[in-house]
């Protein structure tokens, strides 16, 4: 009862769950369940990217099937087993040639045979063993595959559930970064609408104090008018008496007109235009912060990554350059090399391609290297011998299983979790910051902030020292 009931779990490994057959062309998807190709294909008809599993439902990519050629060849095993009964019941257990019970299995053949035919020159050669040892290697082997397969199920189960737990925990992350934005952006909503209203206010208070100086100008220039208008009719009326009449109260007349010279009052003094001073300074700081913050959205959060190259004239003579350029090896022996002002003194190389605007990343495998160190450099970096990463470049490395940065006018330590195996390098021109992640965790390792680029070109700098190796990542 035992064996059948191992039979009939054996047979159950091997059956399609669609057709209940044995398996033919059996497929492996995602989610680890196996199907006749056939069968499949049937059950998705025309769809044309994904479907889903007959068995879990879950979705899968229509192109994703994986022939299981190792399922195949147990399907074949079993199947021979299933046959023994049948060929034991028709004759077979007795050789129909010598009439002897079939207790040897010939190898070879892959052929029950009796001792008889293990003596004939047919089989003298072959590889015979005993009946029951050939089916217990069979089992074995059946029970090999299925350990195999079994583990490659779970392996498929296991990456299935990380890979379900990773995209959770990154759409969480997402969607807190979007609350930050949303809740951020309305802040800064609420502080403009606020800084509008003030603004709008003050503008509003500057322009009646204009008009109030205005008219009350107006009005005393239009007193000022009025008085000068009568007394100039008084002289011209005056002037055209008789003589005896002209020179009567003359002398008050002539007193008055001196006194009526105008002072021209300040109508609007400069405090009052300091005040529209400030607007203007105003409105030229929101201009410039508009241009700046547009930039910033439109390309520099538009990170590039760079195709950066070494440039073979800057490379220290000793340090060897792949045949593409993209990766840099400590040499046997000093190269005679042409005479380059751009040529480093030291085991140094640049890349080539240099930048002034923008925001960009290149990434480096660094592996387990124990002599190394990146980063950016400006064009005028010193190439003289017993040079170093120095206040014109900002870089990250190692040395004597220690990483440091090179912040100017020392070496500092950095202490680091783990051991990144690839680095991303990310340059921000317009932000004035050197970054270091490891590529692997997005872990930032460090960051200079507000340096000074100087206008200067910025380059990518590599160190190798003997022994070591860089590989700029494609």
């Amino acid at each position: 009862m035992a064996a059948e009931s191992y039979k009939r779990r054996l047979q159950d490994e091997v059956t399609c769950p669609v057709c209940l057959e044995y398996f033919v062309d059996p497929v492996t998807l995602d989610c680890g369940h196996n199907f006749c190709r056939g069968c499949i294909t049937k059950c998705w008809g025309d769809s044309p990217t994904d479907a889903a599993c007959p068995q879990c439902r879950e979705r899968v990519q229509t192109s994703s099937l994986r022939p299981n050629r190792q399922l195949g060849s147990m399907v074949e095993l079993v199947k021979e087993l299933s046959e023994l009964p049948r060929l034991e019941a028709s004759g077979w257990r007795v050789c129909k040639r010598h009439q002897e019970p079939l207790k040897l299995f010939c190898q070879d053949d892959q052929a029950p045979i009796c001792v008889v035919c293990d003596r004939s020159k047919e089989h003298q050669a072959h590889h015979v063993v005993p009946l029951e040892e050939a089916a217990q290697e069979v089992q074995d082997e059946i029970s090999r595959s299925l350990e195999v397969l079994r583990k490659e199920r779970e392996n498929i189960l296991v990456y299935k559930a990380e890979n379900e737990k990773e995209s959770r925990e990154l759409l969480k992350q997402m969607e807190a970064e979007r609350e930050k934005t949303v809740a951020t952006l309305r802040q800064v909503r609420q502080f403009l609408e606020e800084q509008e209203k003030l603004l709008l206010t003050r503008t509003e208070e500057v322009e009646k104090e204009i008009v109030r100086r205005r008219d009350e100008h107006l009005a005393r220039l239009s007193r000022e008018l009025s008085s000068l208008d009568y007394l100039i009719q008084e002289m011209e009326k005056k002037q055209q008496q008789s003589a005896s009449e002209l020179l009567q109260n003359i002398r008050t007349i002539l007193e008055r007109g001196q006194k009526e010279s105008f002072d021209n009052p300040v109508a609007f003094p400069a405090s009052l235009k300091w005040k529209i001073y400030d607007f203007c300074e105003i409105n030229s700081f929101l201009e410039t912060l508009m241009k700046q913050f547009r930039d910033f959205l439109v390309s520099d959060l538009q990170l590039q990554e760079a195709n950066v190259t070494l440039d073979p004239d800057t490379a220290y003579p000793q340090l060897i350059l792949s045949e593409d350029c993209k990766s840099v090896r400590w040499g046997p022996r000093y190269q005679t090399l042409p005479n380059n002002p751009k040529r480093f003194e030291s085991p140094f190389v640049l890349g080539r391609e240099g930048f002034t605007t923008g925001r960009h990343f290149w990434e480096v495998t660094v592996g387990s290297e124990e002599q190394w160190a990146l980063g950016v450099a400006r064009s005028s970096v010193t190439r003289k011998y017993n040079c170093s990463l120095d206040q014109d470049s900002w870089g990250l490395g190692k040395s004597g299983g220690k990483y440091f940065v090179n912040n100017p006018p020392d070496y500092s330590p950095l202490s680091l979790s783990q051991e990144p195996k690839r680095i991303r390098v990310t340059l921000n021109c317009v932000e004035r910051r050197v970054a270091f992640f490891d590529a692997d965790t997005v872990t930032q390792l460090y960051v200079y902030s507000d340096v000074s680029f100087c206008g200067k070109i910025l380059l990518p700098i590599f160190f190798v020292s003997e022994g070591g190796h860089l590989t700029i990542c494609p």
